[in-house]
């Protein structure tokens, strides 16, 4: 009897898209403190990690060589390609250290409208694209890697802060605020336990941003609330200003 073909397996596809809405504000501390509160009969505080209760996030952005991540930004329609990885402390006066979940995102905007594309990665993947090697060729990450640049990537700037995060109990509106923002070149390596804060800075960034996100239609008492924050709104992005201080610190950073 003749034995049974060896089936190669099948390619990796790249995960399904999330879409949802979003809007960025930078308050004045009584507008945020006046926000949260007005949001906690419909919202709980969110903590991921009980042994790890205050949580940070470093996001790395990539580009080509020719910036055309960047360069989306002026289309109305903008794209990033972002390593995310996320650290906590059990305490403020402890340094965070990784948590070993990380992701390859590809995040694209329309107005209030996003689609974010994420994958897993492990620490070995994740050292790859910070050292600027490929990634393995069945991996999902590779699969959206290859879906999403077009062209070679590398790491240009990574953004670090404080992140507190509010849902409600269906999670269909989260809300984060994220403090203590500083841009720093990337950093070298991603493995849980490490330290986790940059140590090469570029720029700090004082202003508090806060970002509410929701999936289909906003309800009434989120609308109402958001009505009060518009004269605070933004629509610059995290990659934006950090791109900027990553490229006025160019000659020093080669």
């Amino acid at each position: 009897m003749n034995a049974p073909a060896r089936m190669s397996p099948p390619p990796t596809s790249a995960p399904a898209p999330e879409m949802d809405h979003e809007r960025r504000f930078q308050p004045s501390h009584q507008a945020l403190e006046s926000f949260l509160r007005d949001t906690r009969q419909w919202t709980t505080p969110c903590v991921y990690d009980t042994g790890l209760p205050f949580a940070f996030t470093r996001t790395t952005y990539f580009d080509t060589e020719g910036l055309d991540f960047l360069g989306s930004c002026r289309t109305g329609r903008p794209q990033r390609l972002r390593l995310r990885e996320y650290a906590g402390t059990v305490h403020l006066a402890s340094p965070p250290v990784l948590t070993g979940t990380r992701f390859l995102e590809m995040k694209t905007s329309s107005g209030q409208r996003r689609t974010k594309i994420r994958a897993s990665l492990s620490a070995d993947e994740a050292g790859a694209l910070l050292s600027g090697k490929p990634l393995p060729g069945e991996s999902a990450a590779a699969t959206l890697l290859r879906q999403a640049a077009p062209a070679p990537v590398k790491p240009w700037v990574t953004a670090w802060y404080r992140r507190n995060t509010y849902a409600t109990p269906d999670a269909s509106v989260r809300i984060t605020v994220d403090q203590e923002l500083l841009f720093s070149l990337p950093p070298e390596r991603s493995a849980k336990g490490e330290p986790a804060a940059p140590s090469r800075l570029l720029h700090r960034a004082p202003a508090t941003l806060l970002e509410v996100k929701w999936h289909g239609g906003s309800p009434a008492w989120l609308e109402w609330l958001l009505w009060a924050l518009e004269p605070f709104e933004t629509h610059g992005s995290k990659f934006e200003q950090g791109m900027r201080a990553r490229l006025s610190a160019w000659p020093s950073t080669q």
